[in-house]
């Protein structure tokens, strides 16, 4: 085999003679510098990618697991953690209005242990676990429980605390601690001419000077002295129903004053159309004098 070199210009040329023995030589002598380069750049790239797996590995996690893999579960454990703390507020709410209910009602809660969970027992039976989107129903169901108990209690509250408000500001009780009845409502003797008349209200004989008291909430509408009533108080209790305390020694309310039921608002005497020292005490409904006697013994 013979191999020519001509140069550019064609001014000269060069050729050697190869043998087809030495030619194989040559090719073998390539192919096996070829590969021991294959093989050296293989090594040596194989080892920087050993030495940097590591790295790359730590890269990788670093990046996708905290934030793509745990994210979507800390999400869910704010959420549920949140949801757990709205029922628990829900709860500490609803104890705290049933025991407010009950002391308005003067239900006595003791058996109930309003602070401790509610006692619970069964058969041991295999049952299925509760999947995510099972368990937030329940949740959600339950919330929407507390929610309407929650109105439902607001509205006993409110209705117990107007029936509450009512009856104490209804004439209740007698006028006076200490004393007795001394004269009945209705048709009677008069003291003064002898002659049968009516007589609008109950007296109450008592000590001079000692505490006539309110028989019901209200509003103090007058206080001063009147023709045959000598020093009168009259309170508006509201709902039709008015109360008149006459023969007083002196006053101690104002036209004005709130009144609050058992408040001493006079102190027993015997002024006006009076014999001895009493309480003449009248209950008017709707503008009408009824017998107080009913009122003074509820």
């Amino acid at each position: 085999m013979q191999i020519i070199i001509i140069s550019p210009n064609n001014t000269s040329h060069r050729h050697w003679h190869i043998s087809r023995r030495r030619l194989n030589i040559i090719a073998v002598s390539f192919l096996l510098v070829l590969s021991a380069i294959l093989f050296f750049i293989n090594q040596q790239f194989g080892r920087q990618l050993d030495n940097q797996s590591p790295a790359i590995i730590l890269a990788t996690q670093s990046i996708t697991s905290p934030s793509e893999e745990r994210q979507p579960e800390r999400h869910l454990e704010d959420y549920y953690a949140k949801r757990l703390g709205q029922l628990q507020a829900e709860s500490i709410r609803l104890t705290a209005l049933t025991e407010k209910l009950a002391e308005i009602a003067g239900i006595d809660t003791s058996d109930f242990l309003l602070n401790r969970i509610p006692a619970q027992g069964g058969i041991d039976e295999s049952g299925a676990s509760l999947s995510p989107d099972l368990f937030n129903r329940e949740v959600s169901l339950l919330s929407e429980r507390f929610d309407q108990q929650d109105q439902q209690l607001a509205s006993l509250q409110d209705l117990f605390i107007t029936r509450q408000n009512i009856t104490s500001a209804i004439p209740q009780g007698r006028p006076i601690k200490n004393g007795y009845l001394s004269s009945a409502y209705g048709y009677r003797i008069d003291p003064f001419n002898g002659k049968k008349a009516f007589h609008s209200g109950i007296d109450f004989a008592a000590k001079e000077g000692s505490k006539v008291i309110a028989v019901g909430d209200g509003l103090v509408t007058y206080s001063g002295k009147r023709n045959g009533y000598g020093q009168i108080v009259e309170i508006d209790h509201g709902n039709g129903y008015i109360t008149r305390y006459a023969h007083n020694k002196k006053r101690l309310v104002k036209a004005g004053d709130i009144i609050k039921k058992g408040e001493p608002v006079a102190l027993v005497g015997s002024t006006g159309r009076s014999t001895g020292p009493h309480v003449h005490f009248e209950v008017l409904r709707d503008g009408q004098k009824v017998n107080p006697y009913k009122y003074v013994k509820r």
